[in-house]
């Protein structure tokens, strides 16, 4: 069956670990690349396009764009990374740049680019939707933790914190919100180990699921809201599946 494949949130090239496992499982590719980063394409096969997160219609085209690239596409991955957020976050609290522009790139546009996709996915039929979190300590758990907190470097701020709450329970809801269609999703937490080891250990572990390969429907919806992670027990039965 033939798996095409967007990855978005995390752009290129900082999502390599997973458009390597999305190759190496036989998926078909293309991901999101910032505007500064546009220069830096992935090689061939794989194909990139630019998301202007703040912008509803950049996301609409970033889609389309995607789409026309793939001759199928079967799912998208959001991926959201507090901690690499975490290294601009201060400038959208502090007043170096606006608050607006800070919700803008870190709450709304998730919820920009999921409509999209969904409103793609319904019209070809459904798909397989899948959100990726990693968390990352807020300033609140310096002072709560600050003994294990210690080595920690660019806690979240304040905004970043509250987006990377945001981002989870709009993945949850939109979860059991698609739980009786033919859009499944699929909600995936990184893997513990951190550097490059935890990129390469979630990414081979979302692409290790039999979601991503099964075309088996599995009618329980209070299952499609846990997530889950490397390492952790797999749920017996769970409400996801791929078209």
């Amino acid at each position: 069956m033939e798996k095409g494949l967007i990855i978005a949130g995390k752009d290129f090239p900082e999502s390599t670990a997973f458009v390597n496992a999305a190759l190496a499982n036989g998926f078909s590719a293309a991901v999101s690349v910032s505007e500064q980063n546009k220069e830096q394409l992935p090689s061939e096969p794989v194909k990139a396009f630019v998301w202007q997160r703040s912008s509803s219609l950049s996301a609409r085209s970033f889609v389309l764009e995607a789409q026309t690239s793939l001759n199928k596409l079967t799912h998208a991955v959001l991926i959201f990374d507090t901690a690499l957020y975490a290294k601009a976050g201060d400038d959208f609290f502090t007043g170096t740049r606006s608050l607006t522009e800070g919700i803008d790139l870190f709450i709304a546009s998730y919820m920009y680019i999921t409509r999209e996709l969904i409103d793609r996915f319904k019209k070809t039929g459904g798909g397989t939707l899948c959100f990726v979190y990693k968390s990352h300590p807020g300033k609140s758990d310096y002072i709560k933790l600050n003994a294990r907190l210690k080595e920690t470097v660019n806690p979240a701020s304040p905004l970043l914190s509250a987006a990377g709450e945001a981002f989870k329970s709009f993945a949850e809801n939109t979860a059991a919100s698609l739980s009786a269609s033919p859009t499944k999703s699929l909600l995936i937490e990184y893997a513990s180990a951190s550097g490059q080891a935890g990129e390469e250990e979630t990414a081979d572990y979302l692409f290790s699921l039999p979601q991503m390969h099964s075309t088996e429907i599995t009618a329980k919806t209070e299952k499609s809201v846990r997530w889950l992670r490397p390492g952790a027990k797999f749920p017996a039965v769970i409400n996801l599946f791929n078209r």
